[in-house]
């Protein structure tokens, strides 16, 4: 932990300084009528220079991999493969191969996979969601190349150059534009085809970088789709251009809320914000390094990947899978111990339709950002409480 004086300028830099307020969201002078900005700065560049933080906790202890001695509960699903998402019925998912590459979908029944994007040209994709209506929406690069340039001529960069693709569901079409750039993934609604996604500059500009989320719909009319309805919600002046934003999901059972994770705020904080209200809620609270992922079908807690005693806006790689509430308490449990592996951690978990399951991936630390080797399967009816 930070000792006592990173401690105090932490928490007046944070929470002081930079409180957020609703529904406006706009930061106040202190007493003395400067600025939060200036001395948001000077506060953070002290509290920063003075940050002496270790890592807490049993991390790396163990030799070989996760994979070697699994509970009875979580059971490897996929070989190869990362970032998995279910579909409606809970019987299919969908998921990469590559951090930029094919989509592909396993039949959970049979074992069976199939290759959504191969039978058309592309440059790789970063994300496959499932939509209501059973199509799918992907995260690519864009440009003229989007379905011209033969796979695998991807361009170093081109990971966080991407743009959102509607593809039909019945496996023949082509992917299709939605002209709106993409950082990272987006959300999509379990009642309809609204959707949000991540406006972003990352890493072109880090100071003042623009970091906007956005939510729209998606029409289709025929065999073509177009987004409407756009809108901002949530930019990154609304942190004082602290954070970076990742739009997650949209909260269930109604959908009013969309969570996201602002990156470097406090270590890294799963936030939400009320669709209706534009009220912006702090769900994490902790001084660690929180990821908002899959959202539970009730709505009431989300899987998060979190790194322990992490106070930097980049995590060092140990990262495991913890189910956080989403009352305000910040309470929350730790579901995976990857992180005690040498190496490893885990991280991507997606909740099943019906709560039981999740999909995660294995994760190797000093690999690239997101990566995953593999697909493992959590069975929560089997798990101790």
């Amino acid at each position: 932990m930070p000792d006592q004086t990173t401690q105090m300028l932490l928490s007046s830099f944070f929470a002081n300084r930079w409180t957020l307020s609703t529904p406006g969201r706009r930061l106040s002078m202190d007493s003395q009528g400067r600025t939060p900005l200036r001395n948001g700065l000077i506060w953070f560049v002290l509290a920063m220079s003075l940050l002496h933080c270790h890592r807490g906790g049993e991390i790396g202890f163990r030799t070989g991999s996760p994979t070697d001695a699994l509970p009875t509960w979580i059971s490897p699903l996929l070989a190869s493969g990362l970032r998995p998402d279910w579909s409606a019925d809970g019987t299919r998912l969908a998921y990469l191969d590559a951090l930029l590459g094919n989509a592909h979908e396993l039949e959970l029944a049979t074992g069976e996979s199939r290759n959504l994007t191969g039978h058309f040209e592309h440059r790789g994709f970063t994300r496959a969601r499932y939509l209501a209506s059973g199509d799918l929406l992907l995260c690519g690069p864009g440009g003229a190349g989007a379905q011209g340039a033969a796979e695998g001529g991807t361009e170093k960069g081109d990971r966080w150059q991407t743009e959102l693709f509607f593809l039909p569901g019945n496996g023949r079409g082509l992917a299709q534009r939605l002209e709106e750039p993409c950082f990272e993934g987006p959300a999509v609604s379990r009642r309809d085809m609204q959707i949000a996604w991540t406006r972003s500059e990352y890493p072109e500009k880090i100071v003042f970088g623009r970091s906007e989320i956005w939510t729209g719909r998606i029409q289709v009319e025929g065999d073509r789709a177009r987004l409407v309805d756009r809108r901002r919600r949530v930019q990154r002046a609304d942190f004082m251009y602290l954070a970076f934003l990742e739009t997650q999901d949209f909260r269930p059972p109604d959908d009013q809320e969309l969570l996201f994770t602002a990156y470097a705020y406090r270590g890294g904080e799963v936030m939400g914000i009320d669709l209706v209200s534009g009220e912006l809620i702090n769900y994490s609270h902790d001084w660690a390094y929180d990821e908002a992922e899959g959202i539970f079908p009730d709505g009431k807690s989300i899987a998060v990947e979190r790194e322990v005693d992490t106070y930097t806006a980049v995590p060092i790689g140990d990262i495991d899978i913890w189910q956080l509430t989403l009352d305000g308490s910040g309470a929350s449990r730790r579901l995976t111990y990857f992180s005690e592996y040498a190496g490893y951690g885990a991280n991507n978990p997606v909740i099943s339709p019906d709560g039981r399951k999740m999909a995660f991936s294995l994760r190797l630390k000093g690999g690239e950002h997101g990566n995953g080797q593999g697909i493992l399967l959590y069975d929560f009816e089997q798990a101790p409480p």
